[in-house]
């Protein structure tokens, strides 16, 4: 089964963020196509209902990176936003997600970084305990939907540089109650 890398980019404050996602799907043709409408449908949707909508979507690339490796595919995004209203946190803020597996040891954990942060969200450097709360909600309905034997169709994991058919599926999500900075893909940077 194939193992997808699937991108969302967004301009938060005239800056480009990005997040790093892996998906796993069954066999088909046009997987992109079906990966990408599943992620913009319902993983993305949970994190605009937490999202500024000072949060703009540009794109999600798509791309096959378990054998054979394939091409990435760009799907627009435009007109979609964050959900809430009023002031929007600095552009590096993240929300910080860790996601688990039932592999214990680093390679059973990954984490990935929510961009768009509403300012009402942060309180004292930390994440308020209301937006705590909507944020672990969210991550909820994302493992129940895309974990093994979830109602989704694709699952949702870990999966490493160096071998990515070696995919973990998530077990849970839990939402961390300190923000992170993104780094690696950090604003301005991606691709």
């Amino acid at each position: 089964m194939p193992v997808f890398r699937v991108i969302p980019t967004a301009i938060v404050l005239g800056q480009r963020c990005q997040m790093v996602l892996h998906f796993l799907t069954g066999s088909g043709s046009n997987l992109e196509a079906f990966v990408s409408a599943e992620v913009q449908a319902n993983f993305l949707a949970q994190l605009r209902n937490l999202q500024n909508n000072g949060c703009a979507y540009a794109s999600l690339s798509v791309q096959q990176v378990s054998a054979p490796v394939q091409p990435a595919q760009i799907f627009s995004l435009l007109g979609t936003n964050g959900a809430l209203s009023g002031p929007i946190a600095p552009s590096f803020v993240a929300g910080l997600f860790s996601v688990r597996t039932a592999t214990s040891g680093r390679h059973g954990h990954g984490r990935f970084y929510m961009f768009g942060v509403h300012q009402d969200s942060v309180l004292n450097g930390q994440v308020q305990a209301g937006a705590l709360a909507a944020y672990q909600t969210a991550a909820n309905n994302i493992v129940a939907r895309y974990t093994s034997g979830g109602t989704g169709p694709i699952q949702f994991g870990v999966a490493p540089r160096s071998n990515p058919a070696d995919f973990k599926t998530v077990t849970a999500i839990v939402a961390r109650p300190v923000f992170g900075v993104q780094r690696r893909r950090n604003i301005g940077v991606g691709g």
